[in-house]
């Protein structure tokens, strides 16, 4: 197991992405598309674009006890703990369901990871990386459906003048899209109850490449972590919760906004 655990980290910090057969029960996936799947029926979803994604994203206060079992997850939690350690702090979660035709618009996570330095205007910024866990809760054959990510882009940032062109797009030939488009691909095919862990920063596109079997919409659930150098264990004088409860998590960036 420890050479399997070794071996697997090595590709994720080669490659960016890491693929894990078999994560979660198939009881779970079951429990988690009838949820979802109900939910969509009743247009209980905060988005619903262009590109073919309908996103679920009060699911920790809806599914509580269901959400919270796959924060750090058994699956994921040896690597997450490997490179981000205690720093780790859950960022989102949220939930998809494809149940219309679905490309999805090439984009990273975090888009200015290479550029934290320049965003902060500090002298002395502190650098951080975040990460990703997509559970997938239906098969992607290559008759139904892909993850794909660009090859090489792991540990160097997109060309430059690339940036005024990234962001939400349904617009194939926008600049960014075609380049994305002309790069070498790595095609992941999950199957449901897989994980698939990945660098938040690598550019990435999900999507249906033909029609769902009858009542099985392509789905998944995604939680985004980011590296927090204040976490619960430091030795500070003040404790932050009260001020978080107050305030909100943006209400306590005074000079973000």
């Amino acid at each position: 197991m420890a050479d399997a655990f070794e071996a697997n980290l090595k590709d994720l910090e080669s490659n960016g992405f890491l693929l894990i057969k078999n994560a979660i029960d198939q009881d779970v996936v079951e429990q988690w598309k009838s949820i979802l799947y109900d939910m969509y029926d009743k247009e209980a979803y905060e988005i619903n674009n262009s590109v073919g994604n309908v996103a679920f994203e009060k699911l920790l206060q809806l599914q509580p006890e269901l959400s919270k079992d796959l924060i750090g997850h058994e699956s994921v939690a040896p690597y997450l703990k490997a490179i981000m350690g205690k720093q780790c702090q859950l960022r989102s979660f949220r939930a998809h369901v494809n149940p219309r035709e679905y490309l999805q618009e090439w984009h990273m996570d975090f888009y200015d990871y290479w550029y934290q330095e320049e965003k902060s205007e500090a002298q002395k910024p502190a650098i951080a990386l975040c990460m990703n866990t997509t559970l997938y809760l239906t098969d992607n054959t290559p008759e139904t459906g892909r993850l794909t990510f660009i090859k090489e882009f792991f540990d160097k940032p997109i060309p430059d003048e690339m940036r005024e062109h990234w962001g939400y797009t349904d617009d194939r030939t926008n600049p960014f899209q075609a380049w994305c488009d002309e790069q070498p691909h790595v095609d992941l095919r999950p199957s449901a109850g897989d994980m698939v862990l990945f660098y938040s920063h690598v550019p990435h596109q999900g999507a249906k490449t033909g029609d769902d079997a009858p009542g099985q919409h392509r789905a998944n659930i995604v939680l985004h972590y980011q590296q927090n150098p204040m976490f619960p264990g430091i030795k500070f004088v003040s404790n932050p919760q009260f001020t978080l409860d107050q305030l909100g998590y943006a209400g306590t960036f005074p000079f973000a906004g």
